[in-house]
Parts: C-alpha cells; sequence; structure tokens
C-alpha cells in the first residue's frame, strides 16, 4: 500500500549533480515526500518519473534569475495540491576570469543564479511555508566563499552573500516555524566540476589533496547532509552554516 504524499520538496538545479541526487535520497527515504526539480533542462529527471512515477516526480522548467518565472514555477507547483514544506536551492553557474576583466554581464549572471534565484525561490517557498505552518529551507554555499580563490570574484561573492541571507532568513522566519541553514561543500565530483576540469580550469588530483581526507566529496555524501537538515531530526538547527568538505576549512586555517 503506497503512502499518501503529504509534502514537497523543491530542488532547484534539480536535473543534475547534487540537487538530483538530494531529489534522488529524499524519494528514497521519505515515501510521504514529493519533489519538483527546478531546472532549466530536464536532463536526468525523467529517470527520476520513471523509478517513481509521475505522482511523486515532477519536472519544472525555471529561469531563477527571473522572479516572475520563479513565482509562476511556485503556483505551478502548488497545483498539485500538497503543500511545500522544503526548499533545496541547488542551481549553480560558475564563470572563472581575471577580475580586471570580467564584464557586468557575467557579473550579473552569476549572482543572478546564485544570489537572486536562492532570494527568489526561498521568498515563493517561504510564503508557502508560513502559510502552511513550516518548514525546512537548505540553501548550497561553496568552500570557495570562506577564502579568496583567484578568478572568482562573482562566483565567491554570491556564494558568500548567500550565508549572510540563510542567517537572516533564519532568525527572521523562526517565529513562522521555518528553519533555513546553508551547506558549504568542498570540491564535488558534480558535472560542473568535472566540465572545469576538462576545460583545465581545475586540477582534480590536485584539488583533491586540498581536502584533508585526501578526495573529492561525492554528491550522495552532500546529499546526505542536505537531507538531514530538511528533516525532523535537526528541528533544533536554524541559521548554521554546515561545512560537509572533507576537511578542506580545517586543513587550509592549520
Amino acid at each position: 500500500m503506497n503512502t499518501p504524499v503529504s509534502a514537497v520538496a523543491v530542488i532547484t538545479g534539480g536535473a543534475s549533480g547534487i540537487g538530483w541526487k538530494t531529489a534522488e535520497r529524499l524519494l528514497e527515504t521519505r515515501l510521504d515526500v514529493a519533489c519538483a526539480l527546478v531546472d532549466l533542462n530536464e536532463a536526468q529527471s525523467a529517470e527520476l518519473v520513471e523509478r517513481f512515477g509521475e505522482d511523486r516526480v515532477r519536472f519544472v522548467q525555471c529561469d531563477v534569475t527571473d522572479q516572475s518565472a520563479v513565482e509562476a514555477a511556485a503556483s505551478q507547483i502548488e497545483e498539485w495540491n500538497r503543500p511545500i514544506s522544503m526548499l533545496v536551492t541547488c542551481a549553480g553557474i560558475q564563470i572563472v576570469g581575471d577580475s580586471f576583466e570580467l564584464s557586468a554581464e557575467k557579473w550579473q549572471k552569476v549572482l543572478g543564479v546564485h544570489l537572486n534565484g536562492t532570494f527568489y525561490w526561498c521568498q515563493a517557498a517561504g510564503r508557502a511555508m508560513r502559510d502552511g505552518g513550516g518548514g525546512s529551507i537548505v540553501t548550497v554555499g561553496s568552500i570557495a566563499q570562506d577564502f579568496g580563490f583567484p578568478g572568482r570574484a562573482a562566483y565567491t561573492t554570491s556564494k558568500m552573500g548567500i550565508a549572510g541571507l540563510t542567517r537572516v532568513l533564519a532568525v527572521e522566519w523562526a517565529p513562522a516555524g521555518i528553519r533555513v541553514n546553508q551547506v558549504i561543500p568542498g570540491m564535488v565530483e558534480t558535472p560542473l566540476f568535472k566540465r572545469a576540469a576538462a576545460q583545465g580550469i581545475v586540477d582534480a588530483e590536485a584539488a583533491a589533496l586540498e581536502h584533508a581526507l585526501g578526495r573529492l566529496g561525492t554528491t550522495g555524501e552532500l546529499a546526505e547532509a542536505i537531507v538531514f537538515l530538511l528533516s525532523d531530526q535537526s528541528s533544533f538547527i536554524t541559521g548554521e552554516l554546515v561545512h560537509v568538505d572533507g576537511g578542506f576549512r580545517a586543513q587550509r586555517l592549520e
């Protein structure tokens, strides 16, 4: 007998990488949860639909940099007639370049996806959570926000901005029963990282050694941390920036 679906988890950037893996883990461990995968491209979404059914998985196309598109997508998800009670903001982009030459267009593009997109979705999903009695939000940062990596001015700035936003919303929305935390990954074997390695932007072997554990993280490891922060097991945790980085930060701070 199937368990009735009682809540919806919205995952931006959900069609691949950490977002996709988080959806998979939620669907495997929470039979009462459905996932709305928000992305520009459908990518792997069809696999989850096939495995778990259209009643529990939906793909919603959305440009997270467009506030009106975000609001329309949130309304589309709410038409599923189940309350949005979880949000994970995984949508990401990385443009690397000399800060002397970084164009306004590239700067705005990175901040648009990370910072604006995170705020727009927190606002849209947060309203639904407020009206539904509460929920949990996990934003996704980066180890880059803790250090000055050359060529990543827009990326680092946007991720630091998300950290500030996370803390503000955690305090502001606590009375509404909404918890907000940030996961800060080390370097993870995502499609984004693999593309950067293929383009020579990053040396994968050298990157692995930057972590105390001597390896890169996996999308599954990040998904487990996110699922924990979404769950009632973390009911007394909010406003936290949680490093899941294989000791990257600890090793750098020695």
